[in-house]
């Protein structure tokens, strides 16, 4: 039973936001068709005026150089996609500390109980799609709802450059014709599986019973039938059923992959990024989450209960290695992944007994190592990161993910809007 609770949640949405960064790097495009992809010879994103040529996303190279040939095509550059987006989360993060970094060109924000008098909800939204598209110098589509689901389908109601809101009371106006495909989380399969049952749209979805959802489908669809409803029950990153914080660490890749290893090798250093922001709270993760991205967008998830809090990398990880092989899809192309450490407890709350001998390390030599040695390795470790760079030292499960991308730690963005960043 999901407790009924008024929430308000923003989805924020960047707009063709890979190219859109390369237009903020590069003012002299805007205006033009702008297409990014040439380095995987098909198109992932595309400006408005791409767009309006009639160039989509996945489309080949050579047909659009063929078909449009005014369409400027330029090489994906993920490393500064991702300080934009990190930028992004920032901006966000001034005006609630409940944020999702959901991928690098969407973030969940829940600004709820942070309304007061003469300032609404929506003023507080559109008051982060001005700071965001002033800063960034790029356009972004918000929506504002009571669920993350709702928020999402809220964001994607009027783009480019749209401030839509879904009240509870809106709802059944808004998913009337919304084909059930389109729903967050909701896959073609499951989409084509529901058409035989006559849900054409999410709108036939809410209007089945409890019941039906429990007796015809799998868990997930029957919490997405209560966020269509208006019930919030998926939590926003940065908010754990504690009302704890989380930490996300996501990466979408230059190229799709099948490759087992290149997947492990990616949430490794999605690991690695995630426990370190965790250490440096002097934190320790209840639970891990992470997922796969397929390059249908479609999501594989995963939520892993600890039976002990956990802030080393190495363990985190041979937790994941552990439920992998019952996610991974073989010959599935995949897109990115991501990993979430939540129920976030303070070193001091964590019991003694998670340092004794072997319980807190690795199996092997390092089995023996005590709280203190094991604290004096990761605190040298952060020291080389600041001095030298970040993942200046990293996990040898990450080298293929690091290699792959030719991960350049020192790199500095001169972004036209916002100055020399890192």
């Amino acid at each position: 039973m999901h407790k009924i609770i008024s929430k308000a949640i923003v989805h924020v949405d960047g707009d063709g936001f890979f190219a859109s960064c390369e237009i903020a790097l590069n003012p002299k495009l805007k205006g033009k068709p702008v297409v990014t992809g040439e380095e995987r010879g098909i198109a992932t994103a595309m400006s408005q005026e791409a767009k309006r040529l009639g160039i989509y996303r996945g489309m080949p190279v050579y047909q659009i150089r063929k078909l449009y040939p005014e369409a400027i095509v330029v090489n994906s550059n993920y490393h500064n996609y991702g300080i934009f987006a990190q930028r992004m989360y920032d901006i966000v993060r001034r005006f609630t500390d409940r944020v999702e970094e959901y991928s690098i060109d969407e973030c969940f924000a829940d600004i709820t109980d942070l309304e007061r008098p003469g300032v609404s909800y929506a003023d507080i939204a559109k008051s982060i799609k001005l700071a965001l598209q002033t800063e960034l110098g790029m356009t972004f589509s918000l929506g504002l709802g009571p669920t993350k689901v709702i928020a999402k389908v809220a964001s994607k109601w009027n783009k480019p450059d749209g401030f839509t809101i879904i009240k509870p009371s809106d709802i059944p106006e808004f998913l009337r014709e919304m084909q059930i495909g389109k729903i967050w989380g909701i896959g073609p399969s499951t989409a084509s599986g529901m058409q035989r049952f006559g849900i054409r749209t999410a709108f036939d979805f809410i209007g089945r019973s409890k019941d039906w959802v429990v007796e015809n489908l799998s868990r997930p669809y029957l919490e997405t039938w209560h966020e269509l409803r208006g019930i919030s029950v998926y939590k926003v990153g940065g908010e754990t059923h504690e009302g704890q914080k989380s930490v996300q660490a996501t990466r979408t890749f230059s190229s799709v992959t099948t490759d087992r290893n290149f997947l492990l090798s990616e949430l490794s250093r999605n690991v690695e990024h995630a426990s370190n922001k965790v250490r440096s709270q002097k934190l320790f993760a209840r639970r891990i989450f992470y997922f796969l991205k397929t390059q249908e967008f479609r999501y594989q998830r995963f939520e892993i209960p600890l039976t002990r809090a956990l802030q080393s990398p190495m363990l985190i990880f041979e937790e994941i290695k552990k439920t992998f092989d019952a996610l991974y899809e073989y010959n599935t192309q995949y897109r990115a992944t991501g990993v979430t450490l939540s129920g976030l407890i303070p070193e001091r709350f964590v019991t003694e007994s998670l340092f004794e001998e072997g319980s807190a390390c690795p199996p092997g030599p390092a089995g023996g190592v005590k709280k203190q040695k094991w604290n004096e390795i990761f605190n040298t470790v952060d020291k080389i990161d600041r001095k030298y760079g970040s993942q200046t030292m990293t996990l040898a499960s990450s080298l293929s993910a690091n290699t792959r991308r030719g991960y350049a730690p020192h790199r500095h963005l001169k972004i036209p809007s916002m100055g020399e960043t890192l």
